[in-house]
């Protein structure tokens, strides 16, 4: 069966006359194929209700030429960002294509990926040269997420699901104000990547938690995990997203920001000032939370660590020492920046998150 797109639903016009007896109620649908050809349907009110379809809507035309509704699914996907986890979750996206321009394209394509010594090739396409995806993954950095925006306009249509990995709590609604309808909140939790060049190495690949916004398991959520569970990415579709990303920050606040201290994974696990540090910045974001609504559990920064740093390489870092190595600008202003700004609508003091500010722009200043 050929899919269609729902372009319009007009009610049928009787004129000065009242519908005939024992008609139901009729509706002119327009509906436009995948090649751009175009049939109009005259298809009872009721049906079209039963059916709840709308406008915009994907359908099919059974055999007895009414439509039905056609589930979301997702056949086509474009990532922007090829760093540490535009490399984790786009090798296991068959078909995926790198947006990059041109001259971006040219430098990937001359140094090979690698991740953990195995190659990984991946495609390229222009802005220029983009089309609508069902899906696309957006992996950059908060500090490039502006220009970003401009960049993916080509590959979203009006059933494209836009998913970010980006840190914080701040890009979805950035992202939304620009693509409305289009996003779902996330956040990627549990890996230990490290990227030198284009080179990647991890022993945890982590997940990938998504979600509304409210909560609701709607259709597209349920679309995007059947995709990336065939991909072979681990997923979770979740019902308190909120939640979840306000742990990932309380991780971030704490285990990216001891950048500051220049400690790979394994010198944090262990007592000492920086450790200490770090647990009282994560405790700021666990107060924070609260006062915001969101209800992180007092011992929350504790559980995570002890639960989680096992499974970390003990020479593995955080991305952001990655970056202060590296010399680029890091994302102290979505994680210190984020918690100082909403904390003082409450009045309330962050003297952990300002010592990490202070610290890391310190350190950026002096590159």
């Amino acid at each position: 069966m050929e899919e269609y797109r729902v372009l319009r639903i007009d009610e049928e016009d009787y004129g000065c006359e009242e519908l005939p007896e024992g008609r139901q109620p009729a509706c002119e649908v327009l509906l436009e194929s995948p090649s751009g050809q175009k049939k109009t349907c005259a298809l009872p009110d009721p049906l079209l209700r039963q059916r709840q379809i709308a406008e915009g809507d994907r359908v099919f035309l059974g055999p007895d030429g009414t439509p039905v509704k056609a589930e979301p699914s997702i056949r086509t996907a474009a990532l922007i960002g090829l760093g540490a986890l535009g490399i984790l979750f786009g090798r296991k996206m068959p078909g995926v294509q790198v947006i990059a321009d041109p001259a971006r394209a040219a430098r990937y394509a001359a140094e090979p990926v690698l991740c953990n010594g195995e190659g990984c090739r991946f495609s390229y396409v222009s802005p220029e040269a983009g089309q609508p995806v069902d899906f696309l993954l957006v992996a950059v950095k908060t500090t490039a997420l502006e220009g970003v925006l401009r960049e993916i306009a080509p590959f979203v249509g009006p059933d494209t699901v836009i998913l970010s990995v980006l840190n914080g709590i701040t890009s979805e609604e950035r992202i939304e104000a620009v693509y409305p309808g289009h996003t779902l909140w996330s956040v990627a939790i549990g890996m230990d990547a490290t990227r030198t060049g284009r080179s990647l190495r991890f022993q945890s690949a982590g997940k990938i938690q998504f979600g509304e916004r409210d909560g609701r398991m709607t259709p597209r959520v349920k679309a995007l995990a059947r995709y990336l569970t065939a991909c072979g990415i681990e997923n979770e579709p979740c019902a308190d997203i909120l939640y979840k990303q306000w742990h990932k920050l309380m991780v971030n606040v704490g285990l990216n920001q001891a950048a500051a201290f220049d400690l790979p994974y394994g010198g944090l696990a262990v007592p000492g000032p920086a450790r200490d540090k770090m647990l009282e910045a994560m405790q700021e974001v666990i107060r924070l939370a609260n006062l915001e609504g969101v209800p992180l559990p007092p011992d929350n920064d504790v559980t995570w660590l002890e639960a989680a740093m096992p499974a970390f390489a003990p020479d593995g870092m955080p991305s952001m020492r990655q970056d202060v190595l590296a010399r680029r600008p890091t994302e102290v202003e979505e994680f210190a920046g984020t918690v100082r700004r909403l904390a003082q609508k409450h009045g309330m003091p962050t003297p952990a998150n300002d010592f990490f500010y202070e610290r890391i722009r310190a350190i950026e200043a002096g590159y």
